[in-house]
């Protein structure tokens, strides 16, 4: 169970370096929950899968180029760490991103039920431990 989940999450990773959104929702329940990291000043949460996508969509605009690497995954029950390398290249702007953060997957049936991002590698792993 727990490899299929970390492969159902990887695969939304690569969906969404394609710019496939559609494809990187069928890894949520419908009614999933995503939550932006607390560290940002306004925290974002969006619920169900038509949001998510709609704020994916939003979000990768934003970007000439755009990849995420996952770096290191973590599962401990249904819960997916992801530990992730940003690289991308601002629209317009050509600002280039380097970052490091984390996203927690709380998987139910082989879904994502929610996910909760982190800028701090030990909040993410602590997020996981049994």
């Amino acid at each position: 169970m727990a490899s299929k989940d970390a492969e159902t999450v990887i695969a939304s990773y690569e969906a969404v370096n394609r710019r496939d959104i559609a494809s990187a929702m069928e890894a949520l329940h419908e009614d999933a929950e995503w939550h932006e990291s607390g560290a940002l000043p306004e925290p974002d949460v969006q619920i169900g899968r038509d949001a998510i996508g709609r704020f994916l969509e939003d979000f990768l605009a934003q970007w000439e180029s755009f990849h995420q690497e996952i770096v290191d995954t973590v599962v401990e029950g249904e819960r997916v760490a992801v530990f992730i390398h940003l690289t991308a290249v601002g629209r317009g702007s050509s600002a280039e991103v380097d970052a490091r953060y984390a996203h927690v997957w709380q998987m139910r049936d082989g879904l994502a039920a929610r996910v909760d991002a982190y800028y701090d590698r030990d909040e993410a792993l602590a997020a996981i431990a049994p």
